[in-house]
């Protein structure tokens, strides 16, 4: 929902903003329970990838709304969307580009810290064959 009310621009900036953070704080509410109850392990990774996922959903759906007006099965079906009302690409788009490099520093922040582990592991066991 955060990335589809990025894209509206039929609401006031007012509104569209107040809306924004409203599903940003549900939304990380919403997460930080999920997180607490796998005990925030892989947290990162975990966080990384609901938001990659996030960000494809949007994709996706801003793509089908795209193409609704050139497919016959959407387009005869009567005035299903008001296509008019997704115009702020702007504002949807630096909204993706955020939640893909959010995603992607997560990401690899988990795979750096994972190898970090792995090594401290190695090196521990080294250690008690000494």
């Amino acid at each position: 929902m955060l990335g589809l009310t990025a894209f509206i621009s039929t609401q006031t900036v007012v509104d569209k903003w107040s809306a924004l953070l409203a599903f940003s704080a549900a939304s990380a509410v919403l997460t930080a329970v999920g997180l607490a109850i796998a005990r925030f392990k892989n947290w990162r990774l975990k966080t990384g990838m609901v938001l990659l996922f996030s960000c494809l959903a949007v994709c996706g759906v801003m793509f089908v709304i795209l193409a609704a007006p050139s497919t016959p099965v959407i387009a005869g079906a009567g005035n299903i969307m008001q296509l008019k009302d997704f115009g702020d690409y702007q504002t949807g788009g630096t909204t993706l580009l955020l939640l893909l490099l959010v995603s992607g520093a997560l990401v690899i922040w988990h795979t750096r810290v994972s190898k970090l582990k792995d090594k401290i592991a190695a090196l521990k066991q080294r250690v008690q064959r000494l």
